[in-house]
Parts: structure tokens; sequence; C-alpha cells
């Protein structure tokens, strides 16, 4: 069971009215019951730039029969990586199944492309200038928007990071 409430400046809780009603009820239902509470912190909004500019381009780039530019392509590999990763095993009718999980939220993105990284590094071994957080930035920042390249992966190709 899951509730939605936020943290007060006080030091207390604050549900809205269904959601409190419906915790004191679990309460009332689960007395001495052990709670975990986390926060649902915001996502890095460069970390998510970053996995979808540069690390599942990359991924396009090193499959066979895969292309970076085509946008079809990356949606299958960041499904295929959000499956494999950050998947759940389900069972329906006997036969288990991977479900992949969302991937929103910093306390959920960041392990997840710590991992998918890893894979990465195990299984293609990339130039480390082509998964260069700082590299991805100076080129999204200063190359891009002055005629540069479209995209990191080209970008990396341009400059001989990556050999077609």
């Amino acid at each position: 069971m899951e509730f939605e409430c936020r943290g007060t400046p006080q030091g207390t809780l604050h549900f809205n009215r269904f959601e409190k009603q419906k915790f004191i009820e679990f309460l009332k239902e689960n007395p001495g019951v052990r709670l975990k509470i986390t926060p649902e912190l915001p996502e890095s909004g460069r970390l998510r730039r970053y996995f979808e500019g540069a690390i599942v381009p990359l991924i396009a780039f090193y499959q066979q029969g895969m292309d970076h530019h085509s946008s079809e392509d990356r949606r299958r590999i960041r499904e295929w990586l959000k499956e494999e990763f950050n998947g759940e095993m389900i069972d329906i009718g006997g036969k288990i199944h991977t479900v992949p999980k969302s991937t929103k939220g910093r306390a959920v993105l960041t392990p997840f492309v710590e991992r998918v990284l890893d894979w990465m590094n195990e299984n293609y071994a990339p130039p480390s200038e082509a998964l260069d957080p700082e590299r991805f930035k100076y080129w999204r920042d200063t190359v891009f928007p002055h005629g540069g390249p479209d995209n990191f992966i080209d970008y990396n190709v341009e400059t001989g990071i990556l050999r077609v």
C-alpha cells in the first residue's frame, strides 16, 4: 500500500483528506506495522538529457542493424534498457514476464543509468570521451547551437572519438 503526503516546515506530514482517511484506516487495520517513508525527489533534468542524448544513441550506434538517427530505434533501445535494468518479474497464468518499470525520479534514474553504463562498458568498452558528461554538455551548449552536428554521436564521429 502506498500513501502520498508532504512534509511541512513544522516537521509534520500533510495528507489530503482522502489520503489521510486511507492512512488512518490502514493504521487501524495494521497496528504496530513498520512503515518506510521515502522521498520523491525530482529527477535531474541534466541526467535525463545525458541518458537520452548520449547513452541511448551510443547503444543504437553499436547495435548491428540499428541507426542512432532513428527515433524508433532509440525508443526500442530505451524500452529494452528499462526492461533489462529496471524490470519487474510478474507471473501471468503461470508464465513469468518481465515488465519495465518507470525510470522517473532521481532515486530511480541515477542507479538505472549507473547499471546501464556498467553494462555498456563491459560489452562495448566505448572510448571514455564518448560517454564524458562534460563533453556532452560542451556539444549541447557550444557546438550544436552554432551549426555543429545535430547529435552527440555524429559529433564524436566527426571529432574521431568514434569510428563508423
